[in-house]
């Protein structure tokens, strides 16, 4: 069916999605200062709670010869963070995406409307990303077996590596491109899962199943505008890792506190980070629905859609006003 069409290309893409936020935007940006927000604040803080081994080995040091308390344990931050990060990401992805949906049929909802579909959506969102979570392991897990099956098969063919040359260099460079690769291509094929178990009220492995299904035909649409958005938010979070390590290195040698350090320029530059991880969030999700709205009527719709997708899409508020869906499970 998508051969015989044309795709929609990125670029309108992102212009429905600017279209969609920008039909209400005081909506959207309540749901991002209740859930995506927080998720930004505690990432830009959580270094500061987790700061490297060497700073904390010094604490360590000062607090035994002190005989004071020593520092609270990393795996209780971690934990924290991670439930935090866990709970209010998918809210916030329940609550965008139902949002979303509806504001792209032209059918604003109310604030209430959106935070009630966290109540049906969180618990299917979450065993949803836990069995994406456990695919992937699996797969990891089965990648370093195959990678140590053939570390000892070279071993005692009696084949000599030298771990400092270029070619063991370049074994795992390629080795380590083979698995990004593969786990881009995973994330690509799973993008729609949130908004599949959102609007067709499916969980578990069936909305990953689905999602594969959707972006058949338009994988490179999906990972043109997933890394266009990802990539700028990827390239700021390295950019504030290093600006938080030298701050911890600075800490560490000067025998103060990593807090000592901060200035009024880098709580400037933590603000510019919060704001464009909260903004690529947003749209990020809002992206990811349209795409699956498109993918479904590419596959799934019917002479309407057929029409969109020959004028290359675009047709937001008239065309994909009439694609039928559930109302109950939004």
């Amino acid at each position: 069916m998508m051969s015989a069409q044309k795709t929609p290309n990125v670029w309108v893409i992102l212009s429905d999605t600017w279209r969609v936020i920008s039909a209400q935007p005081r909506h959207f940006s309540a749901l991002s200062i209740l859930f995506l927000l927080p998720i930004s604040i505690s990432s830009g803080v959580y270094p500061f709670l987790f700061p490297p081994p060497n700073y904390n080995n010094n604490i360590n040091n000062n607090n035994n010869n002190n005989n004071s308390n020593p520092v609270p344990s990393q795996f209780i931050i971690q934990f924290i963070y991670l439930l935090f990060a866990v709970i209010f990401g998918l809210c916030g992805g329940a609550s965008i995406t139902h949002t979303a949906i509806h504001g792209f049929y032209g059918e604003p909802v109310e604030i209430t409307s959106a935070l009630k579909s966290i109540l049906v959506s969180f618990l299917p969102l979450f065993a949803t990303k836990l069995v994406y979570l456990i695919i992937l392991w699996l797969i990891f897990s089965c990648y370093g077996i195959l990678i140590a099956f053939a570390y000892g098969g070279l071993l005692l063919c009696g084949v000599q590596l030298d771990y400092g040359g270029s070619n063991f260099v370049a074994l795992v460079v390629v080795m380590t491109v083979l698995l990004m690769v593969a786990t881009i291509y995973i994330q690509v094929g799973w993008s729609l899962s949130t908004a599949v178990v959102v609007v067709e009220s499916r969980w578990g492995y069936a909305p990953l199943k689905r999602s594969w299904y959707l972006v058949r035909g338009m994988k490179w649409v999906v990972f043109g505008t997933l890394m266009l958005l990802a990539v700028p938010s990827g390239l700021l979070s390295m950019w504030y890792s290093s600006v938080v390590t030298k701050a911890a290195a600075a800490a560490v040698s000067g025998g103060d506190g990593i807090w000592t350090v901060i200035s009024w320029g880098f709580v400037v530059e933590m603000i510019v980070c919060v704001c464009v991880w909260t903004v690529a969030s947003l749209y990020s999700t809002v992206a990811t629905t349209v795409l699956f709205i498109y993918c479904r009527a590419a596959h799934d719709g019917g002479g309407d859609e057929k029409a969109a997708f020959e004028n290359g899409g675009g047709k937001f508020g008239r065309v994909y006003a009439q694609v039928p869906y559930n109302d109950d499970a939004v």
